[in-house]
């Protein structure tokens, strides 16, 4: 027999109470699945059918949506070769068409799908896309005659009267670029009054032959042409954006279709589910009144687990005012654990005490330890780590996993460290006092590391980021280099100045001498022009040195680059493309206007220089607190660091196959200097190149 104590038990009544509202889920969930079956076999009758219908109407759809939105580019499309391009992509579009419309089979045909007066637009959409596509095609190959021929004007020199053959040129030029048959008649009138008085019957001194005028001819008939087929091209694109309006309206009929037979289809699937859902329903206030018997006899436990949780809870918080939970079931269980509580009350006010201290103690340490803006670690003499805080795993280049390494591993992304000094399980390191490295990351962040022996033979390792000393640093060293270069280019300068001097003040006594033949006068010449340009040199070192004398103004720069928009996209080429960035309102600026101009033309031919194949040159602009900050950036080749460092520094350069003097960037960096500004080259090679010149207010 089963004993009183084991049916008074929670062991018992907790088990039998689970174990009961088990079997009633069970029985919900089986006729929940007889129910979902018997749904389930009746949509399978038409489930495939009806994905099939909505996945091939939307496909459709969406397929002649792109056919629809491709007719207004057509019409705004002007040039012949967009128009071939353009009709292609129809063609091929229109084709895909065509194949999705097919069905596989003629069991699989789409329900309430009918495409037969689609497939019907469509090929009325193919035969005249094409035709258009030839249309463009022979439009394309008379714009190409017309530029043949004005090749040929431009390259002879058949007719002898210049300012006559400029007045032609002028008229065939106006006639090839006509968009009108009206326009372009009106420019053959003037043609033929131009040259009718100058044929072989005309005097000598001005007649012309009808042989030089067969390219001027050519032009003409071959512009004609191409307007007449241009005309034929608009008249087509206007019936073809007919056919695909009518094509659109197709489609979305024929999606209304299959919409009402998936309409149909999903009515007779929700009456199956509600059927499904009464049953369930049933079932469910069922297991509902179940399970409210089984929660009336868990309760009452519950409610006593509750209390004695809660006693415990109170006396690890170190409260002392805890007395013993009433309860009054008979479950062995909790009677025992009754006493045990009692027990455990008269002990825990020590535990709690000494808790609470230690506590204390371990928060201080572990948010000192925590905050620290350096990284340390702690290593035994075996290598093996005690304990490091987050901040030395972010430095050394680790994720939180590398806690648990050891020290030789745990120092493999600091190349400069030495493993042969550190501990190890079987060998005790050559450290034995102070051994300081940097660290350079990819990123260009720089970490100090410093590793000390300690008197247990363990390692402490400290780690600080030192990115922002080691760039001032390096700053200083480069101002330095750059100054003590500016300072050499400005006394070479001067020397070179006063020896020019001498040569040029010789060299125009020389010249007032009478007596000398053509041989001497060509030397003469020679130094005269190697003079000059020593001087030009000079020029260009006394501005390297920031000793050109300088005429600053008030300038706004805004309105000084947009002033300069049509002389840098000559300057760039056409293969690049220049874009503004100009922030409003902008303060003014005391710099020299020229040397500005100057300046940004050399960044932009040097933004140019770095994008051979072509590319976007960007001009930004804007104020702030401090003054007027001007970029140019580039996305060309980029350079090294090593590149950077050196890229103000005169007669540097990285084009020296390309013909480079090095000259243009140490220019700037002199302007900059004497205008009370500075300048910044941040670059990533293959990514581009952004120069910074900031001016203050």
């Amino acid at each position: 027999m089963i004993s009183r104590p084991f049916l008074s038990s929670i062991a018992f009544r907790l088990p039998f109470a689970i174990a009961f509202i088990c079997v009633l889920v069970f029985s919900l969930a089986t006729i929940a699945v007889y129910g979902l079956q018997r749904a389930r076999e009746e949509m399978a009758a038409y489930g495939l059918q009806a994905f099939s219908s909505l996945a091939k109407a939307s496909l459709v759809s969406r397929q002649v949506s792109d056919l629809v939105s491709s007719a207004p580019f057509l019409m705004n499309a002007t040039s012949p070769y967009r128009v071939s391009s353009e009709s292609r992509a129809v063609v091929a579009q229109v084709d895909a068409l065509l194949r999705t419309m097919q069905p596989e089979n003629k069991e699989t045909t789409v329900k309430g799908f009918s495409g037969g007066h689609i497939v019907e637009l469509l090929e009325t959409i193919r035969t005249q896309t094409t035709t258009l596509a030839g249309d463009a095609e022979a439009a394309q190959q008379h714009k190409a005659e017309a530029a043949a021929a004005l090749g040929e004007i431009a390259t002879g020199s058949g007719i002898p009267d210049a300012d006559f053959r400029r007045r032609l040129n002028g008229i065939v030029q106006s006639a090839s670029n006509s968009d009108s048959l009206f326009q372009l008649g009106e420019l053959r009138r003037r043609y033929v009054a131009e040259t009718t008085p100058r044929l072989e019957r005309a005097a000598p001194d001005v007649r012309i032959s009808s042989a030089e005028l067969v390219p001027y001819e050519r032009v003409f008939e071959a512009q004609t042409r191409y307007l007449l087929e241009m005309f034929s091209i608009r008249a087509a694109v206007a019936r073809l954006h007919s056919v695909s309006r009518d094509l659109s309206h197709a489609t979305e009929t024929q999606s209304e279709a299959v919409a009402r037979g998936l309409n149909e289809d999903l009515v007779s699937t929700s009456d199956a589910l509600s059927r499904l859902l009464v049953i369930v329903a049933v079932a469910s206030l069922l297991v509902l009144v179940m399970a409210i018997f089984s929660i009336r006899s868990v309760m009452r436990v519950s409610r006593g687990i509750v209390a004695l949780s809660t006693g415990m809870n109170a006396l690890a918080e170190g409260r002392k005012d805890v007395n013993t939970p009433a309860y009054d079931g008979t479950e062995t269980e909790l009677v025992r654990l009754l006493e045990a509580f009692r027990a455990f009350r008269d002990s825990v006010e020590r535990v709690s005490r000494l808790r609470r201290t230690a506590e204390a103690a371990a928060r201080t340490i572990r948010s000192t330890f925590r905050s620290m803006n350096e990284g340390i670690a702690l290593f035994d003499p075996r290598g093996r780590p005690i304990t490091m805080n987050r901040r030395v795993i972010e430095l050394v280049g680790w994720s939180g996993s590398a806690r648990k390494l050891p020290l030789r591993k745990f120092v493999t992304p600091l190349p400069e460290i030495d493993p042969a000094l550190l501990p190890a399980e079987n060998d005790g390191g050559l450290l034995n006092g102070r051994s300081v490295q940097r660290h350079r990351s990819e990123t260009g962040r720089v970490t100090e590391v410093s590793l000390s022996r300690q008197p247990d033979g363990g390692i402490v390792l400290l780690a600080r980021d030192i990115t922002d000393m080691d760039r001032q640093e390096a700053e200083a060293a480069k101002i330095q280099r750059l100054d003590g270069i500016m300072r050499m280019t400005h006394q070479v300068s001067h020397e070179v100045g006063n020896m020019i001097g001498i040569i040029t003040g010789s060299l125009g006594l020389l010249e007032r001498e009478t007596g000398f033949n053509d041989r001497q006068k060509r030397h003469l010449a020679r130094i005269r022009k190697a003079a000059d340009r020593g001087r030009s040199l000079a020029g260009s070192m006394l501005s390297i040195g920031s000793q050109q004398p300088i005429h600053p103004g008030a300038v706004e720069i805004g309105a000084l680059l947009r002033g300069m928009a049509d002389v840098l996209e000559i300057a760039i080429g056409e293969k690049c493309r220049l874009t503004f960035e100009i922030a409003e309102p902008l303060p003014t600026v005391l710099i020299d206007a020229a040397l500005f101009e100057q300046s940004i033309l050399n960044l932009c031919l040097n933004a140019a220089a770095a994008m051979p194949g072509g590319g976007t040159i960007l001009v930004r602009c804007a104020g702030n607190d401090a003054g007027v900050t001007v970029s140019v950036t580039d996305n060309g080749t980029g350079m090294s660091p090593e590149a950077v460092d050196r890229a103000f520094e005169p007669y540097f350069t990285t084009r020296d196959n390309e013909g480079g003097a090095g000259l243009g960037l140490a220019v700037v960096y002199g302007f900059m200097r004497q205008s009370g500004g500075d300048a910044r080259i941040i670059s990533t090679p293959g990514k581009g190149t952004t120069i910074e010149l900031g001016f203050p207010v």
